[in-house]
């Protein structure tokens, strides 16, 4: 099985990228994953061909069996996001998320902040044709959750990462209706 990973935040040592990673350690070690790094050089959605990056992430994600989504909390998806989710739904870009088991995970500090962004990934990502499993991930109090080696400290926010990673890996198991 390979799982591809999407930091939704551009800055360098993003909480939302060390929870990819910290996902990264927690899954079975059957599971392939990878974090695609392109997310800056993806332009809005517009005619014409494919660009370079764009037709890269749709290879990836066509090949991918499911799609873990880091995002940072905001009121709106950040727009390098919203692009890339566009382009993966669009058939040019493939319709690549059509059916594809997708789970989205938030960093914030306080839970309340992820609700916008849980809300509008799950609409994007439903709008793209894709099957949002397990209960989403909030890790609050970002700042204090991860060790020098990235491991989430906090068993208890370890224990659900690891029930939304199973959904993911098995989404038989658990599944949301978008």
């Amino acid at each position: 099985m390979k799982i591809i990973g999407i930091a939704g935040s551009l800055r360098p040592g993003a909480y939302v990228r060390k929870l990819l990673e910290a996902s990264a350690r927690e899954l079975p070690a059957s599971v392939d994953f990878e974090i695609w790094d392109g997310l800056d050089q993806v332009p809005p959605f517009q005619e014409g061909p494919l660009p370079q990056r764009v037709d890269e992430l749709c290879h990836i994600l066509s090949g991918a069996d499911g799609l873990l989504v880091a995002a940072p909390a905001h009121s709106v998806l950040p727009p390098q996001l919203g692009h890339a989710l566009a382009w993966a739904a669009s058939s040019r870009g493939g319709a690549v998320l059509v059916g594809k088991p997708a789970a989205v995970l938030t960093a914030c500090l306080h839970a309340h902040e992820a609700t916008w962004t849980q809300t509008e990934l799950r609409r994007a990502l439903g709008a793209a044709g894709a099957v949002v499993y397990g209960a989403d991930l909030v890790v609050s109090s970002a700042l204090s959750q991860f060790d020098s080696e990235g491991r989430l400290v906090d068993p208890e926010f370890r224990d659900r990462l690891c029930t939304v990673l199973e959904g993911l890996c098995k989404p038989s198991l658990t599944k949301y209706t978008v």
